[in-house]
């Protein structure tokens, strides 16, 4: 994890969407409940998902980027413990590794930035870390990305159909989205002709 607080500490943070999902707008479907958003880092996406009803749970190793979610949204908040918790929208963020984080049952996740994230050999404890912290019917609304793996490395990586539906069962299929043009510099650099956002719920 330390390359992604180096990552924050350079400012090189190109996985962030100025103006959020547009696939988390076309088909989030819940209007209430709590939404566990795991590596969160300073996605508009938070406030997005409290303002249409939900209670957002954060988790963000980087706390560089708690603190720039807040200024940026321009939204004051109150320390608690690790925990960053805004005062005019139902928001918390933790501070802290995603994988000690523990004592939520949320009712819902939404994962744009996590799986996609992780190398190969943390997915399968990341999965398993994520279905303790959510209730027993939660909704699951992942977005990965597919590209060709031999001419770019990650992160983000290449999640293909196969792996998602062996560690989410449940998740079905809802659209794919050429992305090439919001792929980070070194993907389109390296030659990258197809860069594929597919979303899951």
């Amino acid at each position: 994890m330390n390359f992604w607080l180096q990552r924050w500490a350079d400012g090189r943070t190109a996985w962030h969407q100025h103006a959020g999902s547009s696939a988390l707008r076309r088909h989030w479907r819940l209007r209430r409940g709590s939404v566990l958003v795991p590596l969160c880092g300073k996605s508009v996406d938070l406030r997005w998902l409290a303002e249409h009803g939900h209670s957002v749970v954060g988790v963000e190793l980087a706390e560089q980027g708690i603190r720039a979610f807040f200024e940026e949204q321009g939204l004051e908040f109150e320390e608690r413990g690790a925990s960053f918790v805004a005062t005019e929208l139902p928001i918390t963020i933790h501070y802290g590794d995603y994988f000690e984080f523990e004592g939520v049952q949320c009712d819902a996740l939404y994962d744009r930035a996590a799986l996609i994230a992780l190398p190969p050999d943390r997915r399968a404890a990341y999965v398993e870390h994520t279905n303790s912290l959510l209730a027993p019917d939660a909704e699951r609304f992942v977005i990965t990305l597919e590209y060709d793996e031999t001419r770019a490395e990650g992160p983000p990586y290449s999640v293909l159909p196969g792996e998602v539906k062996e560690l989410f069962p449940m998740l079905e299929e809802l659209e794919r989205t050429d992305a090439l043009a919001e792929a980070p510099p070194k993907f389109r650099e390296a030659g990258i002709e197809t860069f594929t956002e597919v979303v899951w719920r």
